[in-house]
């Protein structure tokens, strides 16, 4: 009896894991379940306020009006504190970083980092 309740919750335990990882949703579309390899953030912050930064997701999907922002299974839009939370956040979510390059205009900087999916 005792062995299979261990074996129980070892199986409920890897079911928790598996449901609970690898999820970037952008809006409504789960990219880890998608075949695409590759993945741009694009992260802007302005210099009067550099701690809120907006994130972006270009995953190779058809222009849109609507932002292609992260959102969590209730469709909020998840907010970042810094261009290293989300970077960790995609991490977390199956995802390595490549390369990055920055762009100023004005004063609003954006930072590009090409992210290629885990095998």
């Amino acid at each position: 009896m005792r062995k299979i309740n261990l074996l129980a919750s070892a199986a409920l335990f890897f079911c928790i894991i598996s449901y609970n990882a690898q999820h970037v949703l952008v809006n409504d579309t789960d990219i880890n379940k998608l075949d695409v390899e590759y993945c741009e953030l694009s992260i802007s912050a302005r210099l009067v306020n550099p701690t809120k930064v907006k994130v972006y997701v270009d995953y190779g999907q058809k222009w849109s009006m609507k932002r292609q922002n992260i959102m969590n299974e209730n469709k909020k839009v998840v907010s970042f504190n810094s261009n290293v939370h989300a970077l960790n956040f995609m991490n977390q979510n199956g995802w390595n970083y490549v390369e990055q390059t920055v762009t100023q205009s004005g004063e609003q900087t954006i930072y590009k980092y090409l992210l290629k999916k885990s095998e």
